[in-house]
Parts: C-alpha cells; sequence; structure tokens
C-alpha cells in the first residue's frame, strides 16, 4: 500500500517524513525509560520504534524508511548522551540491516507480520555481532537463543501493531474513516 502520490506535493512528504520521524523518536526515547533490571533479556527492548521503519517501508519505501531509522538513532543517542557509544552502534548498525532486510522482503509475498519476524531477527544478530566485536569472546553466542525466542516474540507484536495502523491509514486515506 504505497501512497504513490505523496512525493508529487513537496510540502506533505517533508511533513509526513518530519511526523514519522518526531513518532519513532518519541517511541525509541519512551521505551528507553522503561527498560528495567527485572526486563527479561539483558539489554533487551521490544524495539516499538521499529514499528515506525516497518510503516515507512509499507508506505513510502525503502528510502524513507533508511532515513526514519538513520536519524532516530541518531537523533535520541544524542539526546539520552549515548552517542558513539556501544548502545549506539547496536541500535545504528542493527537498525540499518533490519530496515534493509525488511525493505527487500517487502517487495516479496510474505506477510507484514513474518517481514517484522525476520527484521527483528536480522537487528538481533547483527547486535549479537556488535557485541562480540567489543567483547572478543566467543560466549557471547549463547545468548543467541534467547535473542530469537525474544526476536519471534518482538517481531510478531511489532508486525501485528505495524499491520493495524497501515490498515487504519488505508481506511482513512480512502475517506472509510
Amino acid at each position: 500500500m504505497k501512497i504513490t502520490n505523496i512525493r508529487k506535493n513537496k510540502i506533505y512528504y517533508i511533513s509526513l517524513l518530519g511526523l514519522l520521524l518526531s513518532l519513532a523518536c518519541t517511541l525509541y526515547y519512551l521505551e528507553s525509560l522503561f527498560i528495567t533490571p527485572f526486563f527479561p533479556l539483558p539489554g533487551g527492548k521490544v524495539g516499538i520504534a521499529n514499528i515506525i521503519s516497518l510503516i515507512a517501508i509499507y508506505m513510502l519505501g525503502l528510502k524513507e524508511a533508511l532515513i526514519i531509522t538513520i536519524f532516530r538513532v541518531i537523533i535520541v543517542n544524542i539526546i539520552l548522551g549515548g552517542f558513539l557509544n556501544i548502545s549506539f552502534y547496536l541500535g545504528f548498525f542493527g537498525g540499518i540491516a533490519s530496515t534493509l532486510v525488511m525493505g527487500a522482503l517487502a517487495k516479496s509475498n510474505i506477510s507484514l507480520i513474518s517481514n517484522s519476524i525476520i527484521g527483528a531477527l536480522t537487528h538481533n544478530f547483527v547486535q549479537l555481532l556488535i557485541v562480540m566485536f567489543f567483547v572478543f569472546h566467543s560466549a557471547i553466542l549463547y545468548y543467541a537463543p534467547f535473542l530469537i525466542i525474544f526476536g519471534i516474540i518482538t517481531g510478531f507484536f511489532n508486525g501485528v501493531v505495524g499491520g493495524y495502523v497501515l490498515r487504519f491509514i488505508k481506511k482513512y486515506s480512502r475517506g472509510e474513516l
């Protein structure tokens, strides 16, 4: 459900990108406030801001989703004081990789939920590689099964929410609401 006429109206296009970026930053920031020691996986997050990247892929395209992902990670890490630390690299490279994979899969017949799950697994796999680079120890791979299970759960959740939002936008744009 790409909105093809969006790029014709530059003001609407830039406003929509800004709105999606600000929403992604807000979700990313809010999620960072609620990470506690009681969360099931150390450093684990649901990744609700990735819902916006998923929506952008299906609404606008891969280029716009990458813009939102890259600027979201940079802006929020500057605000949180984590620019260029390990959490920045985890979010930055994990976000880019998952957005690229989801963008490529969006052109196939794969469902939005399956696409979201594969994106979450890609994000987790890239983050695991980055942690291995910083830690220099292969024992970190024992964390992989937990990340796979967590990635499937969070990818499913984000895919369901993203699907609902996209259906709402489609109905709204047709004047059905």
